[in-house]
């Protein structure tokens, strides 16, 4: 069994579009994954198109701003597939609108799932990959995080997600993991 056969990864926004696509890639290049997303539906198609491969998946609804719920999901996937050491924080939502029309609610949910969300799950996995003394954490970041009209929530969320992933390398680099953000501009999927 090669190394990469023998990692398990957690991709969380994983039902549809980038997620999805990273899911199947990591499990094409062997890994195990845990498919994450709220959509429950969405996740487990993904999965099924890893198990219909002959790859290994296992699809976890949940919401990745509720600490809780978060810690009982990379349980799960660590008990049923092992110890989760690869990570993407993918999960993201759009509530875009112009700072004063963009209400509280607006503000806070972009910022729970995107920035909580990746703080909730690289806790959750982080004692897995320094027991294993590896890991490799990727956080999809945005070319927003330098601004964009109609997205003060969401270009803040994406600037911090560089911010957050900066202070991982700085913390987790000496047990062997590795946190890197990815940026990428406009990409047609079914949330934009």
């Amino acid at each position: 069994m090669s190394t990469a056969t023998s990692r398990v990864a957690i991709v969380t926004g994983a039902a549809r579009g980038i997620g999805a696509a990273t899911a199947l890639r990591l499990a094409a290049d062997g890994m195990a994954v845990g498919v994450l997303d709220l959509d429950e539906a969405g996740a487990k198609g993904t999965a099924e198109q890893i198990t219909a491969g002959g790859g290994r998946a296992l699809a976890v609804a949940v919401d990745v701003s509720d600490a809780d719920a978060v810690s009982a999901a990379v349980e799960r996937v660590a008990a049923e597939l092992g110890g989760p050491t690869v990570l993407i924080n993918n999960a993201g939502v759009t509530k875009d609108n112009m700072l004063f029309k963009m209400t509280d609610a607006d503000w806070d949910t972009v910022m729970g799932v995107h920035l909580k969300g990746a703080f909730l799950m690289t806790r959750a996995v982080q004692k897995h990959m320094v027991d294993a003394k590896f890991g490799r954490i990727v956080s999809l970041s945005s070319t927003s995080a330098l601004g964009n009209r109609g997205q003060a929530n969401y270009s803040t969320a994406k600037a911090g997600l560089q911010g957050f992933t900066k202070t991982l390398a700085i913390e987790l680099g000496k047990f062997g993991v590795t946190a890197n953000a990815i940026a990428p501009g406009f990409i047609q999927t079914e949330m934009t």
